[in-house]
């Protein structure tokens, strides 16, 4: 018996679509910023395009919902390493920074700013994560309305 050489669609030339799953593994279990809240399944957006258009606005809500909580986070340790930076530069302007105790200050904010850096460094890779899960999921759910809409 011979075997079968498979050779993938891509190879083929025909265009990628995208990955329509609607399964409890694709969601995500935490939505947004409130972690109290209960998991939610995906309803099955195969059987009707107002179940699609209603898990497409819910998704394009916590979409929504985490680039507003990381904005603030991110904001947030971007003014405190502002702040950081300013303490250490004022440190240095009043001469203060010669002295002994002034010197172990602007080593402790040094040390602070490149703390504050890395956590400004992490919330943005989290969130770029985050972001990326949730408008793949936004656009999961348009691609099944385009395919509800031509199957009319």
């Amino acid at each position: 018996m011979t075997a079968l050489t498979t050779i993938p669609a891509s190879a083929l030339g025909a265009a990628a679509r995208p990955r329509l799953v609607d399964a409890p593994s694709d969601y995500r279990p935490r939505v947004g910023v409130l972690h109290h809240e209960t998991h939610r399944f995906p309803a099955a957006t195969y059987l009707s395009r107002s179940v699609a258009r209603e898990e497409r606005a819910i998704a394009r809500q916590a979409l929504e919902a985490t680039d507003r909580a990381a904005s603030r986070r991110i904001g947030g340790l971007g003014v405190l390493v502002t702040l950081l930076f300013v303490a250490a530069l004022g440190l240095l302007a009043t001469g203060r920074a010669d002295t002994g105790s002034g010197l172990s200050t602007l080593v402790v904010l040094g040390a602070l700013v490149v703390l504050t850096t890395v956590a400004l460094v992490v919330a943005l890779r989290r969130h770029e994560r985050e972001h990326d899960v949730l408008a793949e999921r936004v656009r999961m759910y348009e691609a099944r309305l385009k395919e509800l809409r031509q199957r009319r």
